[in-house]
């Protein structure tokens, strides 16, 4: 569909997303705090004539009607996440946080502009749109995620298909990254707890050591992935967390282990864990200790529908990269698509000619120009929306 007058509404968005932006980015905040975050973007809908709704305390959610010209209009999402990472920025920038410990290194910052400017831009050419567009302001994708609270308060009522995107700072400003099937992983949320006996560090035959066990408890799992797990499937155990003990020359009583489990789906996530638990069975009996070891459910791998997917690269045919790399990294936006179907997709965020610092890095920074183009993307989304 030829849209008239598109490129200078698109130019009015940009300007609105930019300020947007850079107004989130300087004063980010941690999930389910986004208070200030989710006025703003309340306050910047509200201009636009629409009505927003708050289905959290921190989220925020509008619809835009579609022309009536179209009976058999369909309804499609668009999620943002709005949350931030407790990282101090390094990133020189005028618009740098100001909260100290606290940065958008994720670029959800970027995610929520966009999604404004795509709002400015629909409300323009009402008249004219195809679809029923729902807009969903996300928080806490960072932490428990917010997803599921907004699913179970009923957000996909209504909706059809969703799209979620992130940027990448991989792929230069001005692409759009796409991919079939599998683009995240599964995870499962792992706590150890090790028991042992205490002792003086000069009888170490007088106790049974936590810390010791705790290590090896740690090697041997790293061995699960060479093998026990089939060498052409994904999957990875980390621990980020280790505490416990109480001195240097005492033989620690217990020690907490908090880490994380990933596979490329969620057969490889169980494998995983079954290994882990016998693994814990076994030193315990060997080491004399108690190793107890619980899991949790994380994300769901996130897998894109197919039709969903040539919807996005139907929009801005000349832009897209295909990618052929399935990622460990995980998004909560795979709930959605366990409800109805949609895609997940890249706006490409580098700077030509330098050095990107990655995702949840201090030095992370997002190269504005994105933002036009990732207002455009989900503009063309819509207005194709008439030919699927």
């Amino acid at each position: 569909m030829i849209i008239q007058n598109l490129q200078e509404y698109i130019l009015e968005a940009e300007r609105v997303a930019k300020e947007v932006f850079e107004e989130i980015h300087s004063w980010p905040e941690l999930g389910n705090e986004e208070f200030k975050t989710s006025t703003l973007i309340g306050r910047k809908l509200k201009d636009m004539g629409l009505a927003i709704y708050r289905p959290l305390a921190t989220a925020v959610a509008a619809d835009i009607q579609g022309s009536g010209d179209y009976k058999e209009k369909r309804t499609i999402a668009f999620r943002a996440d709005i949350d931030a990472l407790p990282i101090s920025e390094e990133a020189l920038v005028s618009y740098r946080s100001r909260r100290a410990g606290l940065m958008h290194a994720c670029g959800h910052d970027a995610h929520a502009a966009v999604l404004v400017g795509l709002a400015q831009v629909l409300c323009r050419m009402k008249n004219v749109l195809p679809c029923n567009v729902r807009l969903i302001f996300q928080p806490d994708e960072e932490g428990e995620g917010g997803a599921d609270r907004l699913i179970d308060v009923d957000i996909l009522e209504g909706v059809d298909q969703i799209f979620g995107f992130h940027v990448k700072p991989e792929l230069a400003a001005g692409t759009i990254g796409i991919q079939y099937g599998t683009v995240h992983g599964e995870s499962r949320m792992m706590e150890v707890c090790v028991k042992g006996t205490p002792a003086h560090g000069a009888k170490p035959d007088l106790g049974r050591d936590a810390v010791y066990g705790a290590a090896e408890f740690i090697s041997l799992c790293q061995g699960i992935l060479s093998r026990d797990l089939d060498p052409v499937k994904a999957g990875l155990i980390s621990f980020g967390r280790i505490q416990g003990g109480e001195a240097g020359n005492i033989l620690a009583r217990q020690v907490n282990l908090d880490g994380i489990v990933r596979g490329e789906d969620c057969q490889v996530c169980d494998l995983l864990c079954e290994r882990i638990r016998i693994i814990a069975k076994g030193l315990s009996q060997a080491m004399g200790l108690a190793i107890d070891v619980n899991f949790a459910q994380g994300y769901k791998g996130l897998v894109n529908d197919r039709q969903s997917v040539e919807q996005v690269r139907a929009a801005v045919p000349k832009r897209v990269i295909e990618l052929n790399q399935k990622s460990m990294t995980v998004d909560d936006f795979s709930s959605y698509l366990q409800v109805v179907p949609g895609a997940y997709f890249f706006l490409g965020c580098g700077f030509e000619g330098r050095e990107n610092s990655g995702l949840h890095t201090s030095r992370f920074q997002v190269n504005e120009e994105c933002l036009a183009v990732g207002i455009e993307t989900l503009v063309r989304i819509c207005m194709n929306t008439l030919y699927q």
